[in-house]
């Protein structure tokens, strides 16, 4: 019993310390990505400065209150067509509470829609940012996944060399082979061990730069478990270019630009616009003079305030000048945007179409490949072919594997290019392209 209490503790003790060693699946390993990304961080902090700002707008149409209290020496002089006062030395104080509401003001109404859509933006940058870390995960899993098989398919080619260099000493010893050929073989066992070398490194490396951006590790075994899945038929060419149009992130920041524009054009000329307050004051002040023992007065007064604008330089008209040019950049930008999306979606939709209809082509290979290697499998047993015939098999059904593979990858990163395109790509869409991640052993 005292040793069954002993390894549990172990067991917990190794579980507490090593976190990582249980797996997670996809959508979880992605939410931890988007939690540690900068990118994301950034985001959240733009939006949090953009609500700010939308509470500093606002709060000009709250009652400002304000207090005055003063307390100095003055010199008053009264005076009247019949007579005339100095007070000189005169001991001055004067308190006032002043509360103002403002009641049109146009300028400060339009600079809160401008910040309304500021917010807006910096949503949408915060989905850009989603969307960007969504894509940096899954393209380096792709990454991890293609050099994964490079080094499956180094592996053969050090075997098959290996196999080639002892067939050629063999024979060498039975006269069938020369020194010349055994030297070509010794080298290009030599270069296959190398390239064995530089696709164990470069897995390495892809591996770490997975953990960075997580702070998970994974591990190569996991990494072969992972399969990426073909993608299904899309949406028509007709339907993809609504979405865009009403779901791209880009294009909706630029929309927001243009609005942001026109909004400044009318803020621009609403400074030739009074501005209307209604103003509430109660105001104390007090005077003494060596010679008097001092004048109180009291006064409330409640008033509306109005400020025309009657010129200030041109200034206005500069202004209105200013925001007219910025709305025809907005828009050509706008247009510019909305292009390059429509060129990107096409160019995906030809990759994906091309990838798809090359997968078909090598899955046939693949599976004459088998069927060629149970074959010589066959052959082996009767003596009627070699291991390295094996091997040169095994070896080409490798590289069927791994082409297979480029070609599911770049269908994988076209259909997630052509999903960020129309707005829609998110963690459960970019999981789908991919089987879950089975726990380690």
């Amino acid at each position: 019993m005292a040793n069954i209490l002993k390894r549990l503790m172990i067991v917990f003790c190794w579980c507490a310390l090593e976190p990582n060693a249980l797996a997670q699946s996809v959508e979880q390993l992605l939410q931890q990505a988007i939690e540690t990304s900068p990118e994301v961080a950034k985001a959240k902090a733009q939006l949090l400065v953009a609500t700010a700002d939308l509470k500093i707008s606002k709060a000009s149409w709250l009652p400002q209150a304000s207090a005055r209290l003063y307390n100095g020496v003055g010199d008053t002089k009264q005076s009247n067509p019949f007579s005339s006062q100095r007070n000189a030395n005169e001991n001055i104080q004067n308190n006032s509470v002043s509360v103002q509401q403002n009641i049109y003001n146009k300028p400060a109404s339009i600079q809160i829609e401008q910040t309304q859509l500021t917010v807006q933006e910096a949503e949408l940058r915060h989905a850009l940012a989603l969307q960007t870390t969504i894509q940096n995960w899954v393209e380096k899993l792709m990454q991890c996944k293609q050099v994964s098989l490079r080094l499956k398919l180094a592996e053969q080619k050090a075997h098959t060399a290996l196999l080639k260099k002892t067939q050629t000493e063999q024979s060498l010893k039975h006269g069938e082979s020369s020194a010349l050929e055994l030297a070509n073989a010794l080298t290009d066992l030599s270069l296959r061990q190398a390239e064995l070398g530089e696709a164990k490194h470069m897995l390495a490396q892809k591996l770490w730069e997975i953990s960075q951006l997580t702070g998970q590790t994974i591990e190569a075994s996991r990494i072969d478990k992972l399969e990426f899945t073909i993608p299904g038929k899309l949406i028509s060419d007709l339907e993809i270019e609504h979405r865009i149009i009403r779901q791209n992130l880009n294009l909706k920041i630029q929309s927001l630009y243009t609005d942001v524009a026109e909004l400044e054009i009318n803020k621009a000329k609403g400074q030739h616009y009074p501005t209307v307050k209604l103003v509430a004051q109660n105001t104390q002040s007090q005077s003494e003079t060596a010679s008097t023992l001092g004048n109180r007065v009291k006064q409330n007064v409640v008033a509306l305030q109005v400020d025309i604008p009657l010129f200030n330089g041109f200034a206005t008209q500069a202004q209105t000048e200013k925001a007219s040019a910025s709305l025809n950049k907005q828009q050509a930008d706008y247009e510019n945007t909305l292009n390059q999306a429509m060129r990107e979606a096409w160019s995906a939709m030809r990759q994906l179409g091309g990838a798809t209809e090359l997968l078909t082509a090598y899955g046939q290979a693949m599976e004459s490949a088998t069927q060629q290697q149970q074959a010589i499998k066959t052959a082996i047993k009767h003596q009627l072919a070699t291991p390295f015939d094996l091997a040169q098999t095994k070896e080409k059904l490798a590289e069927l594997q791994l082409k297979k593979l480029e070609h599911v990858l770049a269908a994988n990163k076209a259909y997630l290019l052509i999903q960020e395109l129309i707005g829609e790509l998110n963690v459960e869409s970019a999981a789908k392209r991919l089987s879950a991640l089975e726990k380690q052993p």
